[in-house]
């Protein structure tokens, strides 16, 4: 049997005689690689396996509501990271998450009375901001 080389870390390795086909050497970090590349290549070629994926991966959610809850609570270290790494990802777009001050300079209206109409849903930024459209009744 032929000496490989690992497709992973590249040292010379001599494939089991049950696997000739062995392409990653016995190495646990290997071995992980391995298989994270063919369970990415399953997920992308195959839409049955793509499906039970998504399938068990909400039944686990349903049977685990506190899961995210408790983890975040007992690694504080975690949630420091991931609230310091979606501020970095808020700078990076341009318009920013949501505008401290809408207005930066004053728009003149005439005096009149005007119609509000909700364009948007609260759904993102402040929850005392809309976005709407005035319309000046005559």
């Amino acid at each position: 049997m032929t000496i490989r080389k690992c497709l992973n870390c590249g040292k010379p390795f001599k494939p089991r005689s049950q696997v000739p086909q062995q392409a990653y050497c016995s190495d646990k970090t290997c071995q992980a690689t391995r298989k994270r590349e063919w369970k990415q290549s399953k997920l992308h070629l195959d839409s049955d396996y793509r499906d039970n994926q998504k399938r068990s991966a909400k039944d686990w959610a349903a049977r685990n509501p506190a899961y995210s809850r408790q983890y975040r609570a007992s690694h504080p270290d975690y949630v420091d990271r991931n609230r310091l790494q979606q501020q970095e990802r808020n700078d990076r777009r341009k318009d920013g998450i949501a505008k401290s001050d809408p207005l930066p300079v004053e728009i003149p209206l005439p005096t009149g009375t005007y119609r509000l109409r909700i364009l948007a849903p609260e759904d993102i930024a402040k929850s005392d901001a809309w976005i709407v459209e005035i319309t000046l009744i005559s």
